[in-house]
């Protein structure tokens, strides 16, 4: 990705994705109980919907080379964001096409500027309920 250069006068803060790229992604907090009343399960109580911009990339070797041993499979893709921190497990929904995520990995650029990238799986692929 190009470094998007800022308006005259104005001072750069890192690199940005370009805002024809960005597509909307929603993020699933959901809440659950446990309901020993019914076979001690857990039923989701609550969720709550929040949007944020971000896209979707395929996975390179050298991607691979940072992951821990069996954390990419073929369903694997990395999510980059605007700097919005996201959680390992979280769910995530594209709005292009509906498609459901679990956020996995951080793939950080330390503290040089806040773009953000995850390892992201299919939910519902092999391994990843």
């Amino acid at each position: 990705m190009r470094p998007v250069h800022p308006p005259r006068g104005g001072a750069w803060s890192g690199p940005r994705i370009p805002k024809r790229l960005l597509r909307t992604f929603y993020r699933i907090e959901t809440t659950k109980t446990f309901r020993q009343d019914k076979g001690g399960i857990y039923e989701t109580a609550s969720q709550a919907i929040s949007t944020f911009q971000g896209t979707l990339f395929p996975i390179n070797n050298e991607d691979l080379q940072y992951l821990p041993e069996g954390t990419s499979t073929v369903n694997s893709q990395k999510l980059y964001t605007d700097g919005e921190t996201l959680s390992l497990g979280q769910q995530v929904r594209d709005s292009l096409d509906d498609q459901a995520y679990t956020v996995g990995t951080e793939l950080t650029h330390g503290p040089v500027h806040g773009l953000k990238r995850y390892i992201v799986t299919k939910k519902g692929a092999a391994g990843n309920g």
